[in-house]
């Protein structure tokens, strides 16, 4: 368990706190411990590159207290009626596709290592945007407009993940580069 870990684990915990103060309605709280598990995102995987310590483990962390972050951030806030549906069913929809798609697969071919795409990272980034915003905005105040790129990449990078995963399957297990 190196530092990088540590802060992944951190962010799976702080999750629990985040979901709770939502329930509550302790909205402004809420947003702190979503800023902390945001900034957590960007150190562990930052330090992971720069101390050298990527591991099988943080590899397969990370993206789980991604998911674990940003699927229960909109899960909660649509059932606080805060966030609309639609924008909460296309943000599941899409990792529940990838997931699938991923575990498909590493059944034909064994453990494939997904590298995130610049997409991929900007889609994480608009959802941690957007989540920031409803919440900063006293959650009834926001415009819905900023929703709208968030949506757009989500489906975005669904499909080029999707795409992705075909190469995969049509090189026989090998990551296409383009």
């Amino acid at each position: 368990m190196n530092i990088p870990n540590l802060l992944t684990t951190f962010r799976l915990f702080v999750t629990s706190f985040f979901i709770l103060a939502i329930h509550y309605g302790e909205f402004r709280i809420a947003l702190w411990l979503f800023v902390v598990q945001a900034i957590t995102d960007l150190l562990d995987g930052f330090l992971a590159r720069v101390l050298g310590e990527k591991t099988s483990l943080g590899a397969l962390l990370d993206p789980l207290a991604d998911k674990a972050m940003l699927v229960s951030s909109f899960i909660v806030l649509f059932m606080k009626d805060i966030v609309p549906f639609w924008i909460t069913f296309i943000v599941l929809m899409r990792d529940i596709i990838l997931t699938i798609g991923y575990l498909i697969l590493c059944k034909l071919f064994g453990k494939i290592e997904i590298i995130p795409s610049v997409l991929g990272k900007l889609t994480t980034f608009c959802q941690i945007g957007t989540v920031v915003y409803v919440l900063w905005s006293d959650t009834r105040s926001y415009q819905d407009f900023f929703f709208y790129p968030t949506v757009a990449l989500t489906i975005i990078t669904c499909i080029h993940y999707v795409y992705q995963g075909i190469l995969i399957i049509k090189n026989k297990g090998r990551v296409a580069t383009s």
